[in-house]
């Protein structure tokens, strides 16, 4: 059941009237419902593998919790400072034993999702010699990769003893399966989350109206955008071998426009529902294409997903053994700032390692994390170098010039070339894909037609440009800080309301859809 659909519609509808019909204590057991409703439509068997997560790391918590409450019981009766040692040593020791148990189990299966059935072809590969590989059927649940984060996040912050437990098993199985977050995110943290999903959440107008702008906004980003120029970059992509380097080119530049609009889009619509309920859900992008280096580019796009990597993989790397004792080695030999750097840059290759991994197993994803890691990793380097150079040229940090230029280089490092890797069949095809532009470009494709021969119209490429200029627009009104619901708050009702309708009519009418044609699934959710 697509957000884009009339029947999920429907369905939110009804559930909004049904949350806010019941007493406002229970209606976290209205979300709950609705949440597991929804989630059954994609597929009943999916179910049992989220909810046997839930229950795994749940469990696990509470296990951890109740082992650290009889620690306090115990020493507060140890006589000495040895047994007490001894009584912290082997608690530590049993926690790490359920906890290792835990993310084996959960994160076990989100590996073998995503690698079972090329093992299987590596191995037909070595034993025949064929590369046939055998048949083998994977099940991979609906958000399996966000609702994994989710899960495993919550139990690591029970360990670090960061918060208690859950106790209750349905409040923790809403935050794992609210139905907002269960495509393609915000990955929320549960003590942010949690409180708020069984709060008694009154009915605001107010709010309820910033939320329907924000959910219009996502569809109009998501439909009217993201899913008309998703076909032009199909249409080149899938026959990326004949096209001249001008189409694939400007196809990638529509990529990061698809890409972005698509996923903003999705986020936006599920900030907006989670909104009306009175919930309030991560920000998950903030202007990443006004973004001025590659570290700055990923702390404003899918900004959940980074910090969720920084707190749970990037920090345990740094403080690890083996990490340690290389950063000691190098401080030792080279001084202090070389220490920090193999601190750094070691975490760097383990999280974006992962962070490819993460988006597909094939090698042109791990070309792409090693591309997006390379480039930070190469500018922590030459920071020192850099700033000589920069002061050497009396370029003026904040000057209009120099801010462009370097909006512009990091949407090429960024928006452009690892885009290339993902958005091609495979390594092999973004390697043809790259020597195509750089040697057969063929600028006349852009001029002569061959555009109108890809699935859109004359007008759908007007239409494009002036989708992209009220994107502009209010990427930058944000980025200056002036909040747009707000502003249209304050207007009176006849404006707000000629506002609403003017907004829903271009979706409506303007929206890629309709008799022969199904809207694109969210780009993520294959993520």
């Amino acid at each position: 059941m697509s957000f884009t659909s009339l029947q999920f519609l429907l369905f939110f509808l009804a559930l909004v009237i049904c949350y806010f019909a019941v007493p406002a204590k229970i209606r976290w057991i209205a979300l709950l419902a609705g949440s597991v409703y929804f989630y059954v439509q994609a597929g009943v068997i999916f179910l049992p593998f989220l909810a046997g997560t839930a229950l795994i790391t749940w469990g696990a918590a509470l296990l951890i919790s109740g082992r650290n409450e009889s620690l306090v019981q115990a020493l507060a009766q140890a006589e000495d400072a040895g047994e007490k040692k001894r009584l912290k040593n082997e608690n530590k020791k049993q926690c790490r034993r359920i906890l290792l148990a835990a993310l084996i189990l959960v994160l076990g299966y989100l590996v073998w999702t995503k690698f079972a059935k090329k093992a299987a072809a590596l191995l037909a590969a070595l034993i025949s010699g064929a590369g046939t590989a055998p048949a083998l059927s994977v099940i991979v649940p609906l958000g399996i990769s966000y609702y994994t984060f989710s899960t495993v996040g919550y139990l690591l912050d029970v360990y670090w003893k960061r918060y208690a437990p859950e106790r209750n098993f349905f409040k923790y199985l809403l935050y794992v399966i609210f139905f907002p977050h269960i495509l393609q995110g915000p990955i929320p943290r549960f003590d942010h989350l949690g409180p708020q999903l069984t709060a008694p959440n009154r009915f605001d107008y107010t709010r309820v109206c910033f939320g329907a702008q924000l959910m219009i906004w996502g569809f109009f980003q998501k439909l009217v955008i993201a899913d008309r120029i998703g076909v032009l970059v199909s249409a080149v992509f899938g026959d990326f071998r004949h096209q001249p380097g001008s189409l694939l080119l400007a196809a990638t530049l529509g990529y990061a426009l698809q890409i972005y609009t698509d996923f903003s889009g999705c986020v936006n619509i599920s900030r907006g529902m989670s909104q009306i309920f009175g919930i309030t859900l991560d920000e998950n992008f903030r202007q990443p294409y006004f973004a001025q280096s590659v570290e700055e580019f990923w702390q404003r796009w899918h900004i959940t997903l980074g910090t969720w990597f920084r707190d749970y993989l990037c920090m345990p790397v740094s403080v690890s053994g083996p990490v340690k004792k290389w950063s000691k080695a190098a401080r030792k030999k080279y001084g202090a700032e070389a220490g920090r750097n193999v601190t750094t840059i070691s975490a760097l290759v383990v999280v974006w390692l992962c962070t490819g991994i993460w988006h597909g197993t094939g090698f042109n994803y791990i070309a792409w994390g090693i591309w997006q890691g390379g480039i930070i990793a190469f500018s922590t380097l030459m920071k020192k170098p850099y700033e000589k150079m920069r002061a050497f040229f009396h370029v003026k940090d904040g000057a209009t010039g120099w801010t462009l230029f370097r909006i512009a280089r990091t949407f090429l490092l960024t928006g452009i070339i690892p885009r290339i890797f993902v958005r091609s069949p495979g390594f092999k095809a973004s390697l043809v894909v790259f020597k195509r532009i750089l040697t057969a470009f063929g600028k006349s494709a852009l001029t002569d037609g061959s555009l109108l021969a890809l699935g859109l119209t004359g007008f759908d490429y007007v239409l494009i440009a002036c989708s992209v200029v009220i994107l502009f627009v209010v990427s930058l009104l944000k980025e200056k800080g002036v909040s747009i619901r707000e502003a249209v708050a304050a207007k009176p009702l006849p404006l707000r309301w000629a506002f609403y309708l003017t907004a829903l009519y271009l979706v409506v009418i303007f929206g890629k859809y309709g008799p022969g044609y199904s809207a694109a699934s969210f780009v993520y959710m294959d993520f």
